[in-house]
């Protein structure tokens, strides 16, 4: 990474490191460690680290990512551009680089999500003016058959209603999903490059 991208974006994290402190203190956390690892010119993923496939569905781009680091519970992925993803369990919790993002959520576990509990979720994005927003969700869980025994999370708040998909493997962890980023980005599709 060139020194003036490392600048860039060593600024672009300390203004996402101010707008998230609005959202969830562990994510926060997690961010911050994040940051602070990516402002070396080491922060690449290991060899061998784990990878996922990652398809913006309104912007019809589909691309890898790699695991930079998991930072209390959080794993943070990281695409050849720099754009990130973060993920707890499978959920997604924060994105960076794609815009109009996800700063952070107050998400379920994949546990409340696999036990099928009605629960309200709370995401914090950026508008179009730098400005973070948040919308309460209120969540319903089923079990949707016809999609391969997905779950399927309804949620509905002041934007409507977005519909988040998860496929769990045999050992309970999700293995591939649809979940919703941000108005800005519409849905995110994340598949584990293993299977």
């Amino acid at each position: 990474m060139r020194r003036s991208q490392r600048l860039a974006l060593s600024a672009g994290l300390t203004a996402v490191l101010t707008l998230t402190a609005c959202g969830s203190p562990a994510l926060m956390k997690a961010v911050s460690s994040a940051a602070g690892s990516t402002n070396s010119a080491s922060a690449q993923p290991a060899v061998g680290a784990p990878q996922i496939w990652l398809t913006l569905v309104s912007r019809g781009v589909k691309f890898p990512m790699s695991q930079l680091a998991v930072r209390d519970g959080v794993a943070i992925y990281a695409s050849k551009d720099g754009s990130q993803v973060f993920l707890r369990n499978g959920v997604l919790v924060g994105t960076r680089g794609f815009g109009l993002d996800l700063m952070s959520a107050d998400a379920p576990t994949a546990a409340i999500l696999r036990a099928g509990a009605a629960h309200q979720r709370s995401y914090y994005d950026l508008d179009g003016t730098d400005t973070t927003i948040r919308h309460v969700f209120t969540c319903t869980v089923e079990r949707d058959a016809a999609a391969g025994n997905a779950i399927t999370e309804a949620c509905t708040a002041d934007i409507g209603t977005i519909r988040n998909q998860y496929w769990f493997d045999s050992a309970g962890s999700v293995s591939k999903s649809r979940q919703w980023v941000s108005q800005g980005v519409g849905y995110a599709a994340v598949e584990r490059k293993d299977g």
